[in-house]
C-alpha cells in the first residue's frame, strides 16, 4: 500500500506522532542513563571489595592473582563504560533530531530556540561556572563512565608489573 502524496505544507508526520516519538526517545535515554550508572556502581563496589577486602582482612598486599582478577574486571568495566558512553551519544542525537521535528511542527513563526532534553552547550552559556558548579566537556559525567575504569585498569596493570 502506497502512502498518499504530500504537499510541501504537509511534509512532516502528524504532530501527535512526533510528540510521542520525542517522549519515547527521552524515556529511552533516561532509562539507559539509569542502567549505565547502576552498572557503574556495581563495578565500583566489586573493585572496592577487591582492594578494600585485601587491606582490611588480608595482609595488606595485593597478590598477583588478585591483580589479574582486578585487571580483567576493569577491562570489562571499561568496555561496558565506553559502549554506554557511545549509546548515550546516539540516544542524545535521536532526542535532538526528534525535538527539532517537534519544534518545526509546533511553531511556524520565528521563536526563541527550543532546547531539547540533553542539550548542554547552548544552555550552559547562560549559567555562570563557579567552585560549586562547573562543567568541562572532556571529563563530563558520561565521559567518566569510561575514563574511571580505564584509570583503574591502568592501576591494576601497574600492580601486576611494578614490584
Amino acid at each position: 500500500m502506497n502512502a498518499p502524496p504530500r504537499d510541501s505544507a504537509d511534509s512532516l508526520p502528524p504532530k501527535d506522532f512526533l510528540i510521542k516519538d520525542y517522549d519515547l526517545k527521552v524515556g529511552y535515554l533516561t532509562a539507559h542513563l539509569s542502567r549505565m550508572w547502576t552498572r557503574f556502581n556495581y563495578f565500583v563496589s566489586v573493585e572496592s571489595a577487591l582492594v578494600g577486602g585485601k587491606f582490611i582482612i588480608g595482609n595488606g598486599k595485593l597478590s598477583t592473582e588478585l591483580a589479574i582478577v582486578g585487571t580483567a574486571l576493569s577491562a570489562i568495566w571499561y568496555v561496558m563504560g565506553a559502549e554506554d558512553r557511545f549509546l548515550v551519544r546516539v540516544y542524545r542525537d535521536h532526542v535532538k533530531d526528534a525535538a527539532a521535528l517537534v519544534a518545526q511542527s509546533v511553531w511556524t513563526a520565528d521563536v526563541p530556540p527550543y532546547r531539547h532534553v540533553g542539550e548542554v552547550t547552548e544552555s550552559s552559556k547562560a549559567i555562570d561556572s563557579g567552585i560549586s558548579g562547573w562543567r568541562l566537556e572532556p571529563i563530563s559525567t558520561t565521559h567518566l563512565a569510561a575514563w574511571i575504569p580505564l584509570v583503574v585498569l591502568g592501576a591494576w596493570i601497574g600492580v601486576l608489573f611494578v614490584p
